[in-house]
């Protein structure tokens, strides 16, 4: 097993016509019974249609990969490529301690061009955070993974909300409602602070009148870009 979630099991996998490693992803359909309908495709279940919609040519490389999947009576499985060595942010940062900057602007670079890729697509992920990012352990290369939270993207006012708690916009909880580019910025800015200052305790939710503790070691720079993120997006 590589991980478990609310939405299913993932299971290291190798594909037996040439041996590539992959990930087997099961979903109860008891959990998710959400279908959108895909061009040409038909009705398809929601992380499924998600992952059509993000993986349609050109390709984002820092998006992961459907490869395949099929449908059974109570669940349905989905065959995921797994960049081996790799592993999820969360873990990578509870194992060697907060990355330093060099590396944390590797991240949000790449973060920032598949979530641009996402809007592209006409999808909103909703659950942006360290556990959905992968990294390569040899590049540092990094995907965004699981689908299984997001929706369609759309201009006007989302009213509920489905990803991680402690990543939800501070709109959510005083207004339930909250747009889709604000939120996003602003779960990118908590994984963030939470990657290169305490990746050892669970997230905390950030509020805007949260005290951001920093790094003795961090610059100037950087915490300007936290708490100014932070700070601009929760207004919206």
């Amino acid at each position: 097993m590589l991980g478990r979630g609310g939405f299913g099991s993932v299971y290291a996998g190798i594909r037996r016509s040439d041996r590539l490693p992959v990930a087997i992803k099961y979903v109860s359909k008891e959990r998710t019974r959400k279908r959108l309908k895909v061009e040409d495709k038909g009705l398809l279940p929601l992380e499924v249609a998600l992952m059509t919609r993000v993986n349609s040519a050109p390709a984002c490389p820092n998006v992961l990969q459907l490869l395949e999947w099929f449908e059974r009576h109570t669940r349905y499985s989905m065959i995921l490529e797994w960049p081996a060595p790799c592993q999820d942010l969360q873990s990578f940062c509870k194992e060697n301690g907060c990355v330093d900057e060099s590396l944390a602007k590797k991240v949000l670079v790449q973060l920032i061009t598949a979530l641009k890729h996402c809007e592209s697509r006409g999808v909103l992920h909703w659950d942006v955070k360290p556990g959905n990012l992968l990294i390569s352990t040899a590049s540092h290369n990094i995907k965004l993974i699981d689908f299984g939270c997001g929706d369609l993207l759309k201009d006007s006012a989302y009213t509920s909300f489905a990803g991680t708690a402690e990543y939800a916009p501070p709109e959510w909880f005083h207004q339930h409602r909250y747009h889709a580019g604000p939120a996003t910025v602003w779960s990118v800015g908590v994984t963030l602070y939470n990657i290169l200052c305490f990746p050892f305790r669970a997230a905390k939710r950030v509020s805007i009148k949260s005290r951001l503790l920093f790094p003795r070691e961090l610059s100037t720079e950087c915490r300007q870009l936290i708490s100014g993120r932070l700070s601009q997006f929760s207004r919206h």
